[in-house]
């Protein structure tokens, strides 16, 4: 009875041992993709779609499918054309017999047009707020977020929700001054502030004057 006891015993701590040790199940890819297009706002999807491109286990065929999905999403909602480009090309290069390859060349072409009618743009005299709508369509985010906080003017209404959703934009808890600038006062800025400081100069160049409101 005491070598049955003591089996026992043995017997228990190798399997307390084992689901000690056992990890932790995968979460299916699919679901992983979910997750990230869930995310919140594009610029949060944008984010979370780039975390699990860097995760070093995905499988080509699954890196493939976030280059397209992250491409997509840049093209249209997220913003940033040139990321659109870059992100379609990885793909078809990495997988040109995916199930998605088809649509992601015309989406190509579709980003690459955009691109031809929107880079020209940035060598016209644009007022700061046009400025600001072709460089944040082409990819860029810090540089128009702190040129609209160096010149002291408002951004629109549409400018500031997508300066809130990149994070460039807080409630009152921000500690880089109001967002409300020179002129009346708009309605959709009171209470917000910018995130930080946002120190750094940036010089204005011939195609992006700090006019208009």
């Amino acid at each position: 009875m005491r070598s049955y006891r003591s089996f026992l015993a043995a017997l228990m701590l190798v399997a307390a041992a084992a689901c000690a040790s056992a990890p932790e199940p995968a979460i299916p890819f699919a679901d992983r993709i979910a997750a990230a297009k869930a995310a919140g706002n594009p610029y949060q999807e944008d984010a979370a779609l780039t975390q699990l491109l860097a995760d070093p286990q995905l499988k080509p065929e699954q890196r493939a499918e976030v280059l397209y999905q992250r491409a997509s999403l840049r093209r249209l909602a997220g913003d940033n054309r040139r990321g659109a480009v870059a992100d379609f090309e990885a793909m078809l290069a990495l997988a040109p017999d995916h199930p998605r390859a088809g649509q992601a060349e015309i989406e190509l072409d579709l980003a690459r047009s955009d691109l031809e009618a929107l880079e020209p743009r940035l060598n016209y005299m644009l007022t700061l707020p046009q400025w600001f709508d072709v460089s944040w369509a082409l990819g860029e985010r810090d540089v128009p977020a702190r040129r609209y906080h160096r010149a002291g003017l408002s951004p629109n209404e549409e400018q500031t929700q997508k300066l809130k959703d990149a994070g460039y934009i807080c409630g009152a808890e921000g500690e880089g001054g109001p967002v409300q600038g020179a002129g009346e006062p708009r309605a959709w800025l009171e209470g917000l502030t910018w995130c930080s400081p946002l120190p750094q100069p940036v010089e204005i160049g011939a195609g992006a004057a700090d006019a208009g409101s």
